[in-house]
């Protein structure tokens, strides 16, 4: 009982951790985005607004994934700590990505993947932020 007990208080904290941390990449998301992301995906269903948020969430959930299975051994605070941290930078590099795209390509990368539907530098974005995570996650298991 006592294992079940233990697994369940890792589940239901590294899940509440893991959807605040969604939340912040989202808002980061929308701060280096024009107009407002939620009103983007949700009611223009903007595609390229989709395929960022949801490259973003992917990338993310790679590194809370290798975090749980990295901080297996250590205490529940100190592995939520970890994850927090871990998190946040794959967050601070995949916005300084999407800066750094704007500023080595044509015209206002934000303007132009909310703007056209349409555009395949969205993809390209997307890409960048699945890799992000899966390197950082990666450096948590090596």
């Amino acid at each position: 009982m006592d294992l079940l007990r233990d697994n369940l208080a890792a589940g239901a904290s590294f899940s509440l951790v893991g959807i605040t941390l969604l939340v912040v990449g989202f808002v980061a998301l929308d701060v280096v985005t024009p107009g407002r992301l939620r009103q983007l995906v949700w009611v223009d269903h903007n595609r390229n607004a989709v395929i960022l948020a949801t490259s973003m969430v992917i990338g993310l959930s790679i590194v809370l994934v290798c975090s749980v299975i990295d901080t297996e051994l250590l205490e529940l605070w100190r592995a939520l700590l970890y994850t927090v941290a871990y998190v946040v930078l794959t967050i601070a590099v995949m916005m300084w990505s999407f800066v750094l795209i704007d500023w080595l390509t044509p015209g206002k990368l934000g303007t132009l993947l909310l703007e056209n539907d349409e555009h395949p530098a969205g993809w390209i974005t997307a890409a960048v932020f699945v890799g992000i995570g899966a390197v950082i996650g990666m450096t948590l298991l090596v």
